[in-house]
């Protein structure tokens, strides 16, 4: 049964595959939530230093009241980057905040190297994208894991509806929540690099 964050309720689990599909310069896939963690750390261990690290969050309330002048306006995010790092380093975070950013419905956060741009990204609903020139060297990658090529990838994305949406929520612990997560990375050099249409 494919499993989702706690963050995270999409409407027809039934039907998302661990599959992915191929692009000229990506993958996108679907993940069970028990394997994120062994994943990330597989594919960290592949990096070439220095590497970054990438949060982004959605803009606070008084933040977005700013940019939104009607309800028709998109809702923005805040894309954070924190470089320079060891893979002890993002290690070090994965340990602090990995268990929180995973679950959390509201954060998306990605791990790459500053040196050959090879990237994984979570995003919203946990759909992830592994970004690289040479997208082909992480086919067999993810097929460890136990997903299989497809030339059409089904996302949470493509089951929701008016009457059948997809819910996101922020999720807490240990007294943290993603928001909290930013203010401790920011101690350590993390900084807002642009604020995008989410």
């Amino acid at each position: 049964m494919f499993q989702t964050a706690s963050g995270v309720s999409i409407p027809f689990p039934e039907r998302i595959q661990e599959q992915f599909e191929v692009f000229e310069k990506s993958l996108l896939f679907n993940l069970s939530f028990e394997k994120f963690k062994p994943l990330i750390a597989d594919f960290l261990e592949q990096l070439s230093e220095p590497l970054f690290f990438v949060l982004e969050l959605p803009l606070s309330r008084d933040e977005e009241a700013e940019l939104r002048k009607t309800d028709f306006d998109p809702f923005h995010k805040k894309v954070c980057y924190l470089d320079g790092q060891s893979k002890w380093q993002i290690k070090a975070i994965l340990v602090a905040y990995g268990d929180l950013l995973l679950n959390d419905g509201m954060s998306q956060f990605a791990i790459a190297s500053h040196e050959t741009k090879d990237e994984i990204y979570i995003q919203k609903y946990k759909v992830t994208s592994i970004f690289s020139n040479h997208p082909e060297r992480y086919v067999d990658f993810l097929k460890k894991y136990g997903l299989t090529q497809t030339e059409k990838l089904l996302t949470p994305w493509d089951t929701f509806s008016r009457e059948t949406p997809g819910e996101v929520w922020k999720i807490e612990m240990n007294g943290m929540d993603g928001f909290d997560v930013y203010d401790a990375l920011t101690k350590e050099g993390l900084y807002v690099a642009k604020i995008v249409e989410d």
